[in-house]
């Protein structure tokens, strides 16, 4: 068995088995200043069979950036900006692609929230973010005044396919199977909104790449692991690759935004550190989800998807008997069926919604 150990010091967390012992040994909790409240460490193997594919995704956040900055209190908030007058952040830091930083809000009712920082370069004062279409305005989000606290925020790396499952480039290992071809190679499936990205790294050319690249194409090393979605691995090796990740408990619900056009699919991490039956997830209750629709017929319920290991298996929320049933299975009452730690789900939404509100999932603190 093939064991790579996967934790987030930085901003990337593929790296040795000691290191992560030596980090649990020594701490249970890590802690960065004054404004930020400990979280404790985690720590999960996934494993994926040799010649099958499964489901993917971290449940624990980064370690706090190093950088200046990482912890505070918004003082104003743009459509797609937000700033901290006295953050003192060094232009340009967070915002490469080679080395994505996310921003987790902390406070107030739209704690648990994250945005990528993006171009244009963010100033000593400012980061531009990636809204996901929502004007961040709406939120309503506290700002820091003589009288207010400011919504809190902390900034933590994010990860690309190079900076989680490695390169051959000196100094780096590369933790899945690489070939001249992607029908040789491990592949890593990336949900697109409406297709498969399907990526792999090809030993040839010494980078990461699409099953479609040829050798004029652009490197995919840099593409955007987003750690609020899922994606699929399909190992080609011939012995199993077990993935252990290592990073800190969340604290607070994951609240994520999905697409919300007509039947749209989205791939979500719910950062469940422990297993989680249907009934426990609730995402037919409003407190998670905005409208979810239940209905005894399955083609007119807002439904989840969870990967078997061989097929995706749909639920929906029978309004009529109450409780969560898989589409063509004779078992009523599906509110114990488990979903895995680290298993991400597919969501899909009957109708369209616009508002803040329409677009956000709201998952279980985990061991709520």
């Amino acid at each position: 068995m093939h064991l790579s150990t996967v934790h987030r010091p930085l901003s990337s967390f593929l790296r040795l088995l000691p290191a992560v012992l030596g980090l649990l040994s020594s701490a249970l909790c890590v802690s960065a200043s004054a404004q930020h409240t400990s979280r404790p460490v985690g720590f999960l193997v996934q494993t994926i069979p040799a010649g099958q594919t499964s489901s993917f995704s971290v449940p624990f956040d980064a370690d706090l950036s190093s950088l200046a900055g990482t912890v505070g209190r918004l003082t104003a908030v743009g459509p797609n900006y937000v700033e901290n007058a006295s953050a003192g952040w060094t232009p340009g830091a967070f915002s490469t692609s080679a080395a994505p930083y996310f921003i987790r809000l902390t406070s107030g009712a739209h704690t648990g929230r994250t945005f990528r920082i993006v171009a244009p370069a963010h100033t000593a004062t400012r980061l531009t973010l990636a809204d996901d279409g929502l004007d961040l305005t709406t939120l309503n989000l506290a700002v820091t005044t003589t009288t207010t606290t400011g919504t809190g925020y902390e900034i933590i790396p994010g990860d690309t396919l190079a900076s989680f499952f490695g390169t051959t480039a000196g100094g780096d290992t590369l933790v899945v199977q690489g070939a001249g071809d992607p029908l040789g190679a491990d592949l890593v499936q990336v949900w697109g909104g409406a297709a498969w990205l399907n990526f792999y790294y090809n030993t040839v050319w010494a980078r990461w790449a699409r099953d479609t690249d040829t050798i004029t194409d652009p490197s995919r090393n840099d593409f955007l692991l987003r750690s609020d979605r899922g994606l699929m691995f399909t190992r080609r090796g011939t012995t199993p690759l077990s993935l252990a990740v290592v990073g800190r408990v969340l604290a607070t619900p994951q609240r994520v935004v999905h697409a919300r056009s007509e039947n749209a699919l989205t791939l979500l991490a719910t950062m469940q550190t422990g297993d989680i039956t249907l009934g426990a997830l609730a995402l037919q209750t409003s407190d998670r989800a905005a409208g979810w629709r239940s209905s005894a017929a399955p083609a007119d319920a807002d439904q989840l998807l969870v990967w078997s290991g061989a097929t995706w298996y749909r639920f929906f929320h029978n309004s009529t008997a109450g409780h969560w049933q898989r589409v063509g299975d004779a078992t009523p009452n599906r509110d114990d069926f488990v979903i895995a730690a680290g298993t991400p789900v597919f969501v899909q939404r009957r109708t369209a919604g616009t508002s803040a509100a329409d677009q956000t999932i709201s998952f279980p603190a985990p061991g709520s």
